[in-house]
C-alpha cells in the first residue's frame, strides 16, 4: 500500500476547474418554465438548487463576467489560459479537421509561463482534452494529461485528476476540465423529472454540483482547503429564451423559451417574448454570460463573499498568477485587485 503523502501546509495552491459551456448568470427576470430562470450559477444559486457552487460563492468572490471576444471554445479557452483578447492563433476547422498553427511569437500561457519561470517553485499539472493542452492554451512543462474530445467529467476528475493530486506532495498549480455540459445542448434547459444526467441543462448543472462537492470534500479532508484557491470559470455561455434561440427554432419547429441551442453567432441577442413571438427590446447576450468564481480556503476572510458587478473572461489568468506570485503580463486585471480598489 502506497504511504499517504505528506503535503506541505504552508504551500499556497490553486486548483483551476475550467467548465465548458456554464452560463455564470443571466439577464434578469427571463423564466423558461415553472418561474425557472434558464440554467445559469447565480440564478441556480439564488433558488438554493446548487448547493456546493452556493458555498463556493457565499464564501468567495462571485463575478459577473463576460466574454467579450468570440464566444467558441477555441477562442474562450485561448482568453482563459492567456488573460488577452489578441492571442492569435486559434485552433480552427481545416478540412474538416482541427488545425492550429503555432509559430515561436504566439503568446505563452499562463501555465507554461509559470513553469518556465520558475521550475523549482511551481508544481503544476494539466488535465483538459487534446486541443486545449497545446502550447498557447493550458500547455505547462509539468504533468500534462491530454484526453479525447468530451472525455467525461467525473472521469477527468476520479480517475486521473484525484489519483495524481492525492500522490504528488507539493502541486500548486493544477488545471482541470470538465468538457461535457457542452455537449448537452439542443435539449430543454429545465425538466422537473430527468431519465439521465445529460437530458436537460437543469440536470447536468445539479451533476455538476456534486461532482464539485468531491472536489471540495477532497481539499478539505486531505488538510489543503485553507491553503488552496478553487477557481472556477468558463469559456462561454450558450443562447436560450432569446433571438438567437427563437432563429435556429424557426428552423426545426421549436417555440419554446425551455430550449437551449449552443452558442453560435450572433452572441449579442435580446430577450424574446415567446408569447407574441417577438423581441422585448432588452438585451440578453447569453452565450457571453461566463462563469468566475474564486473560492477556497486561501482565500482572505476580507474577500468572501464579495460580488463584482462587471468583470471579463481575461481576468481569470491574471487572478491566478496574483494569488501566486508569478510575474505575467496580460491585458486582464486580477479581480481580487478589482475589489481592493
Amino acid at each position: 500500500m502506497m504511504a499517504p503523502v505528506e503535503y506541505d501546509e504552508d504551500m499556497t495552491r490553486v486548483l483551476f476547474i475550467v467548465i465548458d459551456q456554464l452560463a455564470g448568470h443571466w439577464a434578469e427576470g427571463v423564466t423558461v418554465a415553472e418561474n425557472m430562470p434558464p440554467v445559469n450559477v447565480w440564478g441556480y444559486h439564488k433558488k438554493g438548487l446548487i448547493p456546493t457552487f452556493s458555498s463556493l460563492i457565499e464564501n468567495g468572490v462571485f463575478a459577473f463576467a463576460w466574454n467579450r471576444g468570440t464566444c467558441d471554445t477555441p477562442h474562450g479557452m485561448k482568453y482563459l489560459a492567456t488573460g488577452g483578447y489578441n492571442v492569435e492563433p486559434f485552433w480552427k476547422s481545416l478540412k474538416n479537421q482541427s488545425y492550429y498553427e503555432r509559430n515561436p511569437s504566439d503568446p505563452v500561457g499562463l501555465l507554461e509561463f509559470a513553469k518556465s519561470s520558475n521550475p523549482e517553485g511551481i508544481t503544476s499539472a494539466c488535465f483538459t482534452t487534446n486541443n486545449w493542452a497545446a502550447p498557447g492554451y493550458f500547455y505547462t512543462a509539468g504533468d500534462i494529461h491530454a484526453l479525447t474530445s468530451y472525455y467525461p467529467d467525473e472521469a477527468m476528475w476520479r480517475d486521473l485528476a484525484l489519483p495524481y493530486l492525492r500522490k504528488t506532495k507539493n502541486w500548486n498549480l493544477v488545471l482541470v476540465y470538465f468538457p461535457v455540459n457542452d455537449i448537452v445542448s439542443n435539449c430543454p434547459s429545465y425538466a422537473f423529472w430527468n431519465p439521465h444526467v445529460r437530458s436537460s441543462k437543469h440536470s447536468y448543472i445539479q451533476f455538476l454540483d456534486g461532482l464539485l462537492g468531491e472536489v471540495v470534500e477532497y481539499l478539505k479532508s486531505g488538510g489543503l482547503w485553507d491553503h488552496t484557491y478553487l477557481i472556477l470559470a468558463s469559456d462561454h455561455g450558450y443562447h436560450a429564451a432569446c433571438s438567437a434561440a427563437r432563429e435556429v427554432g424557426k428552423m426545426i419547429g421549436v417555440n419554446s423559451p425551455n430550449w437551449c441551442c449552443d452558442h453560435l453567432p450572433p452572441y449579442d441577442c435580446e430577450v424574446w417574448d415567446y408569447a407574441n413571438d417577438r423581441s422585448k427590446g432588452e438585451y440578453s447576450g447569453c452565450a457571453r454570460r461566463v462563469l468566475s468564481i474564486v473560492s477556497g480556503g486561501a482565500l482572505d476572510k476580507s474577500f468572501r463573499g464579495k460580488i463584482i458587478g462587471e468583470s471579463e473572461i481575461i481576468d481569470i489568468a491574471p487572478t491566478i498568477a496574483d494569488v501566486l506570485g508569478i510575474p505575467y503580463k496580460c491585458e486582464g486585471k486580477s479581480l481580487l485587485k478589482k475589489i481592493e480598489q
